[in-house]
């Protein structure tokens, strides 16, 4: 099985990357540095920007090097903290294009190019259902990738999907923030409940 694991170079995602990994999945990972992963994980250089002719050729320029997928995960995502009158608009059109502009050109071009999708994992946020003032953008593009991967699922071309939305867990996303991380979840708990949930049987 291939996984292809957006966003997998550090975090949550680096763990799903090694915990699918260990389960046999060959398994490539995006980012902008591979400093942090694994010498058994493939690593792809992916900057998702605020530039959409960029994205789009970055994104084209990846699955030219890539072999068939069977399973995306989607687990890009940044830190947000203000109103939204104090949110500048590169970091506006940023968090969209990160959040839901990306994976949804992901998902249009891979079932162009395989005919077919056999799984998605959205990786979300409680923020998808929990409104906060200081990250509106934040929590409506993690609503939108939950929808974006919910409607997926209807789509006979695409097989079997999961949304998965963790609490706050101890990564470089929180520490931006300066955050207090004690009480946080590591990432590796989460990806071993992701892969269970995973491994149940369930179409969805």
């Amino acid at each position: 099985m291939n996984t292809l694991i957006i966003g997998g170079t550090s975090g949550l995602g680096l763990a799903l990357g090694m915990l699918f990994q260990g389960s046999g999945s060959t398994v490539y990972v995006t980012g902008r540095s591979s400093r942090d992963i694994a010498k058994e994980l493939t690593f792809i250089e992916l900057n998702i920007t605020e530039d959409i002719d960029r994205l789009e050729q970055d994104l084209d320029g990846m699955f030219l090097r890539l072999p068939k997928i069977d399973l995306i995960i989607y687990g890009a995502g940044s830190w947000e903290n203000g109103h939204i009158d104090e949110l500048s608009d590169n970091h506006i059109v940023q968090m969209i294009h990160t959040g839901l502009t990306a994976p949804a050109l992901i998902l249009q071009r891979i079932i162009k190019r395989q005919g077919l999708l056999p799984g998605f994992i959205a990786i979300t946020s409680t923020s998808q259902w929990t409104p906060r003032e200081l990250e509106p953008v934040y929590t409506g593009v993690k609503a939108g990738l939950a929808m974006l991967a919910q409607s997926a699922s209807l789509d006979a071309k695409v097989g079997k999907v999961l949304v998965a939305g963790p609490t706050g867990m101890k990564t470089n996303f929180w520490a931006t923030g300066n955050r207090d991380m004690t009480d946080l979840l590591s990432p590796e708990e989460v990806a071993e409940e992701v892969l269970r949930l995973w491994n149940e049987t369930y179409r969805y």
